[in-house]
Protein backbone atom coordinates (compact mmCIF):
# COMPACT_ATOMS: atom_id res chain seq x y z
CA UNK A 1 0.00 0.00 0.00
CA UNK A 2 1.40 3.43 -0.91
CA UNK A 3 2.60 5.62 1.95
CA UNK A 4 0.33 8.42 0.78
CA UNK A 5 -2.64 6.26 1.71
CA UNK A 6 -1.44 4.78 4.98
CA UNK A 7 -0.24 5.86 8.38
CA UNK A 8 1.82 3.80 10.77
CA UNK A 9 1.44 4.69 14.41
CA UNK A 10 0.52 3.31 17.82
CA UNK A 11 -2.97 4.09 18.95
CA UNK A 12 -3.12 1.70 21.87
CA UNK A 13 -2.44 3.65 25.07
CA UNK A 14 -0.29 0.90 26.66
CA UNK A 15 2.20 1.28 23.84
CA UNK A 16 3.16 4.69 25.20
CA UNK A 17 4.87 2.99 28.11
CA UNK A 18 7.48 1.54 25.78
CA UNK A 19 8.32 4.69 23.86
CA UNK A 20 11.54 5.06 25.82
CA UNK A 21 12.96 1.85 24.36
CA UNK A 22 15.30 2.36 21.43
CA UNK A 23 14.24 -0.82 19.66
CA UNK A 24 10.57 0.17 19.75
CA UNK A 25 11.35 2.78 17.12
CA UNK A 26 12.36 0.14 14.60
CA UNK A 27 9.31 -2.08 15.03
CA UNK A 28 6.45 -1.60 12.60
CA UNK A 29 3.41 -0.78 14.75
CA UNK A 30 0.56 -3.24 14.71
CA UNK A 31 -2.01 -0.69 13.60
CA UNK A 32 -2.04 0.11 9.90
CA UNK A 33 -4.94 2.03 8.43
CA UNK A 34 -5.83 4.27 5.55
CA UNK A 35 -5.39 7.96 6.23
CA UNK A 36 -9.11 8.60 6.10
CA UNK A 37 -9.60 6.28 9.06
CA UNK A 38 -6.37 6.81 10.95
CA UNK A 39 -6.63 10.61 10.96
CA UNK A 40 -10.39 10.95 11.13
CA UNK A 41 -10.52 12.61 14.56
CA UNK A 42 -8.64 15.23 16.53
CA UNK A 43 -7.78 12.56 19.08
CA UNK A 44 -6.14 10.27 16.51
CA UNK A 45 -4.29 13.20 14.95
CA UNK A 46 -2.93 14.15 18.36
CA UNK A 47 -1.83 10.55 18.94
CA UNK A 48 0.21 10.75 15.73
CA UNK A 49 1.56 14.17 16.70
CA UNK A 50 2.61 12.82 20.08
CA UNK A 51 4.67 10.14 18.38
CA UNK A 52 6.32 12.74 16.12
CA UNK A 53 7.19 14.81 19.21
CA UNK A 54 8.67 11.74 20.86
CA UNK A 55 10.92 11.14 17.86
CA UNK A 56 12.10 14.76 17.94
CA UNK A 57 12.71 15.00 21.67
CA UNK A 58 14.32 11.60 21.94
CA UNK A 59 17.11 13.19 19.93
CA UNK A 60 17.30 16.91 20.73
CA UNK A 61 16.82 16.27 24.44
CA UNK A 62 19.66 13.81 24.72
CA UNK A 63 21.79 12.30 21.92
CA UNK A 64 22.24 15.39 19.76
CA UNK A 65 23.15 17.59 22.71
CA UNK A 66 25.52 14.95 24.05
CA UNK A 67 27.23 14.47 20.67
CA UNK A 68 27.95 18.18 20.29
CA UNK A 69 29.34 18.36 23.80
CA UNK A 70 31.58 15.37 23.21
CA UNK A 71 32.88 16.90 19.96
CA UNK A 72 33.49 20.35 21.42
CA UNK A 73 36.18 21.33 23.91
CA UNK A 74 34.04 21.54 27.06
CA UNK A 75 34.16 17.92 28.23
CA UNK A 76 37.05 15.66 29.12
CA UNK A 77 35.73 12.14 28.50
CA UNK A 78 37.80 9.50 30.25
CA UNK A 79 35.50 6.53 29.71
CA UNK A 80 35.87 3.59 27.33
CA UNK A 81 32.48 3.31 25.61
CA UNK A 82 33.00 3.34 21.85
CA UNK A 83 29.76 5.15 21.13
CA UNK A 84 31.11 8.05 23.23
CA UNK A 85 34.77 7.72 22.28
CA UNK A 86 34.09 7.93 18.54
CA UNK A 87 32.46 11.34 19.00
CA UNK A 88 34.98 12.50 21.57
CA UNK A 89 37.84 11.49 19.27
CA UNK A 90 35.94 13.05 16.37
CA UNK A 91 36.18 9.82 14.43
CA UNK A 92 32.87 10.25 12.64
CA UNK A 93 33.62 7.60 10.03
CA UNK A 94 33.71 5.03 12.82
CA UNK A 95 30.65 6.59 14.44
CA UNK A 96 28.69 6.25 11.19
CA UNK A 97 29.23 2.50 10.97
CA UNK A 98 29.09 1.86 14.71
CA UNK A 99 26.49 -0.71 15.76
CA UNK A 100 24.24 -0.37 18.77
CA UNK A 101 25.45 -3.68 20.24
CA UNK A 102 26.70 -7.11 19.28
CA UNK A 103 23.14 -8.37 19.35
CA UNK A 104 21.76 -5.28 17.61
CA UNK A 105 23.57 -4.53 14.33
CA UNK A 106 21.73 -1.30 13.57
CA UNK A 107 23.91 1.76 13.14
CA UNK A 108 23.56 4.33 15.91
CA UNK A 109 23.75 7.35 13.61
CA UNK A 110 21.49 5.67 11.10
CA UNK A 111 18.82 5.00 13.70
CA UNK A 112 18.87 8.55 15.03
CA UNK A 113 18.75 10.03 11.52
CA UNK A 114 15.81 7.76 10.67
CA UNK A 115 14.02 8.83 13.82
CA UNK A 116 14.30 12.47 12.77
CA UNK A 117 13.16 11.72 9.23
CA UNK A 118 10.27 9.70 10.66
CA UNK A 119 9.34 12.81 12.67
CA UNK A 120 9.41 14.85 9.46
CA UNK A 121 7.42 12.17 7.65
CA UNK A 122 4.70 12.02 10.29
CA UNK A 123 4.44 15.81 10.32
CA UNK A 124 4.09 15.95 6.53
CA UNK A 125 1.51 13.19 6.51
CA UNK A 126 -0.61 14.82 9.23
CA UNK A 127 -0.18 18.16 7.50
CA UNK A 128 -1.61 16.79 4.25
CA UNK A 129 -4.53 15.07 5.96
CA UNK A 130 -5.34 18.22 7.95
CA UNK A 131 -5.25 20.43 4.86
CA UNK A 132 -7.62 17.95 3.21
CA UNK A 133 -9.98 18.13 6.22
CA UNK A 134 -9.93 14.37 6.74
CA UNK A 135 -11.21 14.88 10.30
CA UNK A 136 -13.85 17.48 9.38
CA UNK A 137 -16.66 15.35 10.82
CA UNK A 138 -15.13 15.61 14.29
CA UNK A 139 -16.80 18.59 16.05
CA UNK A 140 -13.50 19.46 17.79
CA UNK A 141 -11.47 19.56 14.58
CA UNK A 142 -12.28 23.09 13.42
CA UNK A 143 -11.13 24.64 16.70
CA UNK A 144 -7.87 22.69 16.56
CA UNK A 145 -7.07 22.80 12.84
CA UNK A 146 -4.71 25.80 12.90
CA UNK A 147 -2.95 24.44 15.96
CA UNK A 148 -2.43 21.06 14.26
CA UNK A 149 -1.07 22.70 11.10
CA UNK A 150 1.26 24.87 13.18
CA UNK A 151 2.60 21.89 15.10
CA UNK A 152 3.29 20.02 11.86
CA UNK A 153 5.24 22.95 10.42
CA UNK A 154 7.13 23.33 13.70
CA UNK A 155 8.06 19.66 13.96
CA UNK A 156 9.21 19.51 10.37
CA UNK A 157 11.31 22.66 10.68
CA UNK A 158 12.95 21.73 13.99
CA UNK A 159 13.84 18.22 12.82
CA UNK A 160 15.25 19.44 9.51
CA UNK A 161 17.33 22.12 11.25
CA UNK A 162 18.90 19.70 13.70
CA UNK A 163 19.67 17.08 11.02
CA UNK A 164 21.07 19.77 8.70
CA UNK A 165 23.55 21.00 11.31
CA UNK A 166 24.96 17.51 11.83
CA UNK A 167 25.07 16.27 8.25
CA UNK A 168 26.21 19.40 6.41
CA UNK A 169 28.96 21.96 6.52
CA UNK A 170 27.73 25.12 8.29
CA UNK A 171 26.16 28.19 6.78
CA UNK A 172 28.90 30.29 5.18
CA UNK A 173 31.12 27.38 4.14
CA UNK A 174 30.65 28.55 0.53
CA UNK A 175 29.90 32.15 -0.53
CA UNK A 176 26.42 31.31 -1.84
CA UNK A 177 25.77 28.36 0.49
CA UNK A 178 25.49 26.04 -2.46
CA UNK A 179 27.30 23.25 -0.60
CA UNK A 180 25.40 20.05 0.09
CA UNK A 181 22.67 20.13 2.68
CA UNK A 182 20.27 17.27 3.37
CA UNK A 183 17.45 15.62 1.46
CA UNK A 184 14.24 17.66 1.68
CA UNK A 185 11.09 15.56 1.94
CA UNK A 186 8.23 17.96 1.29
CA UNK A 187 5.74 15.13 0.87
CA UNK A 188 5.50 12.04 3.11
CA UNK A 189 7.32 8.97 1.85
CA UNK A 190 7.56 5.33 2.86
CA UNK A 191 10.47 5.47 5.32
CA UNK A 192 11.20 1.78 4.89
CA UNK A 193 12.12 2.22 1.25
CA UNK A 194 14.94 4.70 0.73
CA UNK A 195 13.97 7.56 -1.49
CA UNK A 196 16.12 7.97 -4.58
CA UNK A 197 16.72 11.67 -4.22
CA UNK A 198 19.71 14.01 -4.15
CA UNK A 199 20.68 16.28 -1.28
CA UNK A 200 19.52 19.89 -1.55
CA UNK A 201 21.80 22.89 -1.16
CA UNK A 202 22.25 24.33 2.33
CA UNK A 203 20.65 27.60 1.20
CA UNK A 204 17.58 25.69 -0.01
CA UNK A 205 17.22 23.75 3.24
CA UNK A 206 17.51 26.92 5.33
CA UNK A 207 14.83 28.59 3.19
CA UNK A 208 12.55 25.56 3.65
CA UNK A 209 13.07 25.56 7.43
CA UNK A 210 12.44 29.28 7.78
CA UNK A 211 9.29 29.09 5.68
CA UNK A 212 7.90 26.34 7.91
CA UNK A 213 8.75 28.26 11.11
CA UNK A 214 7.12 31.47 9.86
CA UNK A 215 3.96 29.49 9.11
CA UNK A 216 4.14 27.77 12.47
CA UNK A 217 4.33 31.05 14.36
CA UNK A 218 1.14 32.35 12.73
CA UNK A 219 -0.81 29.12 13.28
CA UNK A 220 0.24 27.94 16.73
CA UNK A 221 -1.72 29.09 19.80
CA UNK A 222 -0.23 31.69 22.08
CA UNK A 223 -0.34 29.25 24.96
CA UNK A 224 -2.06 26.12 26.22
CA UNK A 225 -5.85 26.48 26.45
CA UNK A 226 -7.47 23.80 28.61
CA UNK A 227 -10.87 24.52 27.07
CA UNK A 228 -9.70 23.65 23.55
CA UNK A 229 -6.47 21.68 23.62
CA UNK A 230 -6.08 18.10 24.89
CA UNK A 231 -4.29 17.71 28.22
CA UNK A 232 -1.18 16.30 26.58
CA UNK A 233 -0.75 19.48 24.56
CA UNK A 234 0.88 21.39 27.39
CA UNK A 235 4.59 20.87 26.85
CA UNK A 236 4.29 20.86 23.07
CA UNK A 237 5.01 23.72 20.68
CA UNK A 238 3.33 27.11 20.90
CA UNK A 239 4.00 30.50 19.30
CA UNK A 240 7.06 31.35 21.36
CA UNK A 241 8.60 27.96 20.65
CA UNK A 242 8.43 28.77 16.94
CA UNK A 243 9.89 32.22 17.61
CA UNK A 244 12.70 30.67 19.64
CA UNK A 245 13.64 28.34 16.82
CA UNK A 246 13.32 31.17 14.30
CA UNK A 247 15.79 33.20 16.32
CA UNK A 248 18.18 30.22 16.58
CA UNK A 249 18.07 29.60 12.83
CA UNK A 250 18.56 33.25 11.90
CA UNK A 251 21.39 33.61 14.43
CA UNK A 252 23.17 30.49 13.15
CA UNK A 253 22.74 31.92 9.65
CA UNK A 254 24.30 35.20 10.79
CA UNK A 255 21.17 37.02 9.71
CA UNK A 256 21.40 39.20 12.78
CA UNK A 257 18.80 41.80 11.82
CA UNK A 258 16.15 39.11 11.39
CA UNK A 259 17.24 37.36 14.60
CA UNK A 260 16.94 40.58 16.62
CA UNK A 261 13.47 41.31 15.25
CA UNK A 262 12.26 37.89 16.42
CA UNK A 263 14.02 38.16 19.79
CA UNK A 264 12.37 41.55 20.40
CA UNK A 265 8.96 39.93 19.89
CA UNK A 266 9.95 37.01 22.07
CA UNK A 267 11.37 38.66 25.21
CA UNK A 268 10.44 42.33 24.74
CA UNK A 269 12.22 45.04 22.81
CA UNK A 270 13.65 47.19 25.64
CA UNK A 271 17.40 46.65 26.10
CA UNK A 272 18.34 45.49 29.58
CA UNK A 273 14.89 44.20 30.47
CA UNK A 274 12.68 41.25 29.65
CA UNK A 275 8.95 41.87 29.62
CA UNK A 276 8.43 38.23 28.58
CA UNK A 277 10.27 35.11 29.73
CA UNK A 278 12.24 36.85 32.46
CA UNK A 279 15.14 34.95 33.96
CA UNK A 280 14.58 32.71 36.97
CA UNK A 281 15.89 34.21 40.18
CA UNK A 282 18.05 31.14 40.82
CA UNK A 283 20.29 29.85 38.04
CA UNK A 284 19.58 26.24 39.03
CA UNK A 285 15.80 26.68 39.05
CA UNK A 286 15.63 26.42 35.26
CA UNK A 287 17.11 22.93 35.48
CA UNK A 288 14.79 21.66 38.21
CA UNK A 289 11.33 21.61 36.61
CA UNK A 290 9.38 18.39 36.14
CA UNK A 291 6.24 17.63 34.14
CA UNK A 292 4.38 19.64 31.48
CA UNK A 293 2.79 22.04 33.95
CA UNK A 294 6.04 22.94 35.69
CA UNK A 295 7.48 25.57 33.36
CA UNK A 296 9.88 28.21 34.57
CA UNK A 297 9.45 31.73 33.15
CA UNK A 298 12.87 31.43 31.54
CA UNK A 299 12.10 28.34 29.48
CA UNK A 300 10.83 29.07 25.99
CA UNK A 301 10.80 25.47 24.81
CA UNK A 302 11.59 22.30 26.71
CA UNK A 303 11.50 18.54 26.51
CA UNK A 304 9.01 17.12 28.99
CA UNK A 305 7.80 13.66 29.93
CA UNK A 306 4.47 14.52 28.32
CA UNK A 307 6.10 14.43 24.88
CA UNK A 308 8.72 11.74 25.49
CA UNK A 309 6.98 9.28 27.80
CA UNK A 310 10.08 9.41 30.02
CA UNK A 311 12.30 11.98 31.62
CA UNK A 312 15.48 12.37 29.63
CA UNK A 313 17.80 13.70 32.30
CA UNK A 314 18.51 10.17 33.55
CA UNK A 315 20.26 9.59 30.22
CA UNK A 316 23.06 11.86 31.44
CA UNK A 317 23.83 9.94 34.61
CA UNK A 318 22.48 6.40 34.31
CA UNK A 319 24.50 3.47 35.56
CA UNK A 320 25.31 2.14 32.09
CA UNK A 321 27.14 5.24 30.95
CA UNK A 322 28.10 7.06 34.16
CA UNK A 323 28.79 10.16 32.13
CA UNK A 324 27.90 12.23 35.17
CA UNK A 325 26.78 11.28 38.66
CA UNK A 326 24.37 12.45 41.32
CA UNK A 327 25.37 15.60 43.23
CA UNK A 328 23.95 14.27 46.49
CA UNK A 329 27.32 12.76 47.39
CA UNK A 330 30.81 13.79 46.36
CA UNK A 331 31.41 11.72 43.18
CA UNK A 332 34.57 9.67 42.93
CA UNK A 333 34.36 7.91 39.56
CA UNK A 334 32.55 9.44 36.60
CA UNK A 335 33.48 9.53 32.94
CA UNK A 336 32.43 13.06 32.02
CA UNK A 337 34.43 15.90 33.55
CA UNK A 338 34.79 19.59 32.85
CA UNK A 339 37.81 20.11 30.62
CA UNK A 340 40.65 22.40 31.62
CA UNK A 341 40.02 24.16 28.32
CA UNK A 342 36.50 25.03 29.48
CA UNK A 343 37.77 26.40 32.79
CA UNK A 344 40.23 28.61 30.94
CA UNK A 345 37.59 29.83 28.48
CA UNK A 346 34.88 30.43 31.10
CA UNK A 347 37.15 32.38 33.45
CA UNK A 348 34.78 31.98 36.41
CA UNK A 349 35.56 34.23 39.31
CA UNK A 350 34.38 35.36 42.70
CA UNK A 351 30.66 35.41 43.29
CA UNK A 352 29.48 33.71 40.07
CA UNK A 353 26.52 31.54 41.11
CA UNK A 354 26.89 29.34 38.04
CA UNK A 355 30.27 28.15 39.23
CA UNK A 356 28.86 27.44 42.67
CA UNK A 357 25.61 25.71 41.67
CA UNK A 358 26.13 24.02 38.29
CA UNK A 359 29.24 22.00 39.12
CA UNK A 360 30.13 19.39 41.70
CA UNK A 361 33.73 19.15 42.85
CA UNK A 362 35.11 15.62 43.00
CA UNK A 363 37.54 14.32 45.59
CA UNK A 364 40.25 14.66 42.94
CA UNK A 365 39.47 18.35 42.55
CA UNK A 366 37.97 17.83 39.09
CA UNK A 367 34.66 19.45 38.22
CA UNK A 368 31.58 17.54 37.09
CA UNK A 369 28.64 19.36 35.41
CA UNK A 370 25.34 18.81 37.24
CA UNK A 371 22.85 20.79 35.15
CA UNK A 372 20.91 17.64 34.30
CA UNK A 373 21.13 15.76 37.59
CA UNK A 374 18.99 17.76 40.00
CA UNK A 375 15.79 15.71 39.79
CA UNK A 376 14.41 12.52 38.31
CA UNK A 377 12.39 13.04 35.13
CA UNK A 378 13.28 16.70 34.97
CA UNK A 379 12.48 18.77 31.90
CA UNK A 380 15.36 19.47 29.54
CA UNK A 381 15.51 23.12 28.42
CA UNK A 382 15.89 23.37 24.66
CA UNK A 383 15.54 27.14 24.28
CA UNK A 384 15.62 29.63 27.14
CA UNK A 385 15.57 33.39 27.33
CA UNK A 386 19.15 33.67 28.66
CA UNK A 387 20.30 32.48 25.24
CA UNK A 388 18.06 35.00 23.48
CA UNK A 389 19.24 38.03 25.44
CA UNK A 390 22.90 37.05 24.97
CA UNK A 391 22.20 36.70 21.24
CA UNK A 392 20.79 40.21 21.19
CA UNK A 393 23.64 41.60 23.29
CA UNK A 394 26.10 40.29 20.73
CA UNK A 395 24.05 41.71 17.86
CA UNK A 396 24.06 45.14 19.52
CA UNK A 397 27.81 44.87 20.09
CA UNK A 398 28.48 43.89 16.48
CA UNK A 399 26.58 47.03 15.46
CA UNK A 400 28.72 49.02 17.93
CA UNK A 401 25.65 49.86 20.01
CA UNK A 402 27.66 49.51 23.19
CA UNK A 403 25.08 50.91 25.59
CA UNK A 404 22.33 48.47 24.62
CA UNK A 405 24.75 45.55 24.42
CA UNK A 406 25.99 46.20 27.94
CA UNK A 407 22.43 46.49 29.26
CA UNK A 408 21.44 43.12 27.81
CA UNK A 409 24.59 41.33 28.93
CA UNK A 410 24.21 42.72 32.44
CA UNK A 411 20.82 41.01 32.79
CA UNK A 412 22.58 37.63 32.73
CA UNK A 413 25.50 38.84 34.86
CA UNK A 414 23.16 40.27 37.49
CA UNK A 415 21.36 36.95 37.93
CA UNK A 416 24.74 35.31 38.53
CA UNK A 417 25.80 37.99 41.07
CA UNK A 418 28.51 39.42 38.87
CA UNK A 419 29.28 43.15 38.78
CA UNK A 420 27.74 45.10 35.93
CA UNK A 421 29.80 45.86 32.85
CA UNK A 422 30.37 49.59 32.31
CA UNK A 423 28.95 51.34 29.25
CA UNK A 424 32.37 52.84 28.67
CA UNK A 425 33.68 49.54 27.30
CA UNK A 426 35.14 49.41 23.81
CA UNK A 427 33.63 47.11 21.22
CA UNK A 428 36.37 44.41 21.19
CA UNK A 429 36.39 44.03 24.99
CA UNK A 430 32.59 44.03 25.06
CA UNK A 431 32.31 41.29 22.44
CA UNK A 432 34.80 39.21 24.40
CA UNK A 433 32.78 39.70 27.60
CA UNK A 434 29.49 38.76 25.95
CA UNK A 435 30.95 35.65 24.36
CA UNK A 436 32.53 34.63 27.65
CA UNK A 437 29.15 35.02 29.36
CA UNK A 438 27.74 32.72 26.69
CA UNK A 439 30.30 30.04 27.56
CA UNK A 440 29.47 30.34 31.26
CA UNK A 441 25.71 30.47 30.82
CA UNK A 442 25.07 27.90 28.07
CA UNK A 443 27.78 25.37 28.87
CA UNK A 444 26.87 21.69 28.37
CA UNK A 445 23.66 22.59 26.54
CA UNK A 446 25.10 21.93 23.08
CA UNK A 447 25.72 25.59 22.30
CA UNK A 448 29.52 25.76 22.19
CA UNK A 449 30.01 23.52 19.13
CA UNK A 450 27.49 25.35 16.92
CA UNK A 451 28.60 28.75 18.17
CA UNK A 452 32.18 28.14 17.08
CA UNK A 453 30.91 27.28 13.62
CA UNK A 454 28.72 30.38 13.54
CA UNK A 455 31.70 32.53 14.45
CA UNK A 456 33.83 30.70 11.84
CA UNK A 457 36.36 29.77 14.51
CA UNK A 458 38.41 26.55 14.63
CA UNK A 459 37.10 23.71 16.80
CA UNK A 460 39.77 23.49 19.55
CA UNK A 461 41.26 20.21 20.72
CA UNK A 462 40.26 20.86 24.31
CA UNK A 463 41.98 18.39 26.65
CA UNK A 464 42.64 15.86 23.88
CA UNK A 465 46.36 15.21 23.59
CA UNK A 466 46.49 13.70 20.10
CA UNK A 467 43.81 15.64 18.25
CA UNK A 468 44.49 18.64 16.07
CA UNK A 469 42.46 21.83 15.96
CA UNK A 470 39.79 21.33 13.29
CA UNK A 471 38.51 23.87 10.76
CA UNK A 472 35.01 25.23 11.34
CA UNK A 473 34.05 24.57 7.70
CA UNK A 474 35.71 21.19 7.19
CA UNK A 475 34.17 17.74 6.92
CA UNK A 476 35.99 16.50 10.02
CA UNK A 477 33.03 17.37 12.28
CA UNK A 478 30.26 16.60 9.78
CA UNK A 479 28.39 13.31 10.22
CA UNK A 480 28.77 10.56 7.62
CA UNK A 481 26.03 8.51 6.03
CA UNK A 482 26.14 4.76 6.51
CA UNK A 483 27.33 2.91 3.43
CA UNK A 484 24.06 0.97 3.29
CA UNK A 485 22.24 4.27 2.84
CA UNK A 486 24.38 5.05 -0.19
CA UNK A 487 23.71 1.58 -1.55
CA UNK A 488 19.98 2.25 -1.36
CA UNK A 489 20.23 5.73 -2.81
CA UNK A 490 22.88 6.16 -5.52
CA UNK A 491 22.18 9.91 -5.58
CA UNK A 492 23.27 10.30 -1.96
CA UNK A 493 26.69 11.94 -1.81
CA UNK A 494 28.54 11.16 1.42
CA UNK A 495 30.53 13.60 3.58
CA UNK A 496 34.07 12.49 2.75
Amino acid sequence: MEMRKILFFLLALPALVFWGCEKKLEIVPNFVAVESAALSSTESIDAALSYAYFLLHNNIGRDMTLWTELMSDEIFYKGTLNNYLNYYNRNLSAAAEEQISVADPRGVNNVKQREMYNCINFASLILRATKNDVAAADPTFAANKDRILGECYFLRAAANFEVLRFFSKPWGATPDNSHLGIIINLEPVDDRVSQIKARSKVAEVYAFILDDLVKAETLLPERYNAGVHPSGYNGRAYQDAARGYLAKVYFQQQNYAAAKEVIDRLIGSTPGSMSRHGLDADVLQTFSTTGPNDISPEIIYQSTASVTGIGLNSFWFNGATTLYSRPTTVPTNVNGLVSNAFKQNARFFGTDQRRAKLFSVMTTGDWMPIKYTSKDNMNIPIIRSAEMILDRAEIYALNNNVSNAVKDCNVVRSRSFLPALPESMGQPALLDSIRTERIRELCFEGDRFWNLKRLKLPIPAGDRTATAVLPWDGLETVFKYMLIEQDKNPLLVNNY
